[in-house]
This record gives C-alpha cells, structure tokens and sequence, in this order.
C-alpha cells in the first residue's frame, strides 16, 4: 500500500470508469494503438519521409543558422533554473504549420481510438536540450506526469539522438498503473529512443520515463500533448509556446 499514491489511483479509476472504453478488436486499425496500449510508447522510422507537415517542419528547421543555435546552448550552460538544460524555440517555426501538424487526422484518430474519447491538443512546442555542468534534475530523473488521466504526448526529431545527446526513456508497460509509486529498473529495463532526423516516437507519459542527461551536442524535437477535454492540469494560455 506505501507503494502506491492513493489519489491518483482514485482519480485514475474514476474517469476510467465514467468513461466510454475503446473497442480494443479495433485497435489493430491503428498504426499507434497497439503499441501505445501495450507497452506505452511507439516509435516511428521516417515519418517526415510520408508526412508533407512533418517534412516543412524540417525543411523550417534547416534553414535556421547552426551558429544560431549554438549560441543558444552557450548562452543557457550555466543556467541553474528549473529545466535549465532547455529552452523553447517554438518562435523560430511558422505556428500555422505547427497547428497544422499537431492536429492532422493520423494523430487524432490514434488518439481517439487509444482514449476512447476526441482528443484535444494541449500543448505544442519545439525544444532544444544541451549540456549543462548541473547533475540531473527535472525531466532528466524518471517521472510521471499529470497532466491528465488520457494522455500521449509527441516527439518529432529535427536532429539525430543517440546516447551522447540525450535519448528520452521509457519504462514498459509502466503506463498500466500509474498510480505506482515503485520504480523497478530491474525486472523492467528502460527502452532508449534513439532516432534519426524524421523519426517520430510518442508515449503515454502516464508512464515512468525520462530525457537523460546530454553528453554532448544538442537535440530539437517538436512536443506535442494530447489530452481530454478536462485534463487535470488545464489547459495554458497559448497552446502554441
């Protein structure tokens, strides 16, 4: 019983119970759901390859300056404010085509299967993440989130990750009762998502995970969070930020 926080595990099981369940033979239907259901995350090779959004997001992206974001790090190394190993450059992006991406049917549908109910975006922003001389702290330490009791949130990869620059871990099927207190990397290994330029890879962050610390080099994504339509943080002021 100390192992568990008996609030969540409340709140968790009633919006579950309240709420209409998929219909799971249905979820083979969907390129995400099985995975998502199963083990809590998926990841897709080369989704910008076949997605026309995805792509310009990219195109958008490699035409900001290297220098430029090399001087974003430098200026952030020794930041010792919360999540100071990140800064958003969300307004480097043309925020129509964010919208557009964000909200394009191959996500909703998943979504909607995985929840069972519509989802609503909640938050898109784009990130870069570089190393700093402070030990790991936030989002770097396994944790779950609160956003709400539905919940899958996006990374689109604008830069290669590999195991120097930060790949983002999940702990497996951790999602299933995330009202468990008890971290076991033991039994249930971390899986690490590395990736290429273009890959895509989601979780259900109701699940353990992390984004480990940087080596070296830096890392871009675009975050998206898919929610209900009452999730338990609210919804920002600007979706787009």
């Amino acid at each position: 019983m100390f192992n568990i926080n008996l609030k969540r595990f409340l709140i968790y099981n009633s919006r579950k119970l309240f709420t209409k369940k998929p219909n799971y033979v249905n979820d083979s239907n969907f390129e995400f759901v099985n995975s998502l259901r199963k083990n809590g995350f998926y990841k897709k090779k080369e989704f910008s390859k076949k997605n026309i959004l995805a792509n310009e997001i990219i195109t958008q992206f490699e035409k900001i300056p290297n220098i430029e974001l090399q001087n974003i790090c430098k200026a952030n190394k020794n930041n010792f404010e919360r999540y100071g190993y990140r800064s958003k450059i969300t307004n480097l992006f043309d925020k129509k085509l964010l919208y557009e991406y964000a909200n394009q049917r191959i996500f909703i549908e998943n979504f909607e299967q995985y929840f069972g109910l519509k989802p609503k975006v909640r938050l898109i922003s784009v990130w870069i993440d570089y190393p700093t001389d402070n030990k790991e702290r936030d989002s770097q330490i396994f944790h779950r989130d609160y956003d709400d009791v539905f919940l899958t949130k996006t990374f689109l990869c604008l830069t290669d990750i590999n195991y120097d620059n930060g790949p983002f871990q999940f702990i497996p099927k951790s999602h299933i009762a995330p009202w468990d207190k008890k971290l076991d990397t033991l039994n249930n290994k971390p899986t690490f998502m590395t990736a290429e330029k273009g890959d895509l890879y989601m979780a259900d962050t109701n699940g353990f995970h992390r984004g480990t610390k940087l080596k070296k080099n830096f890392r871009c994504l675009v975050n998206v969070h898919y929610v209900s339509e009452r999730p338990m943080t609210g919804f920002p002021d600007k979706i787009i930020n």
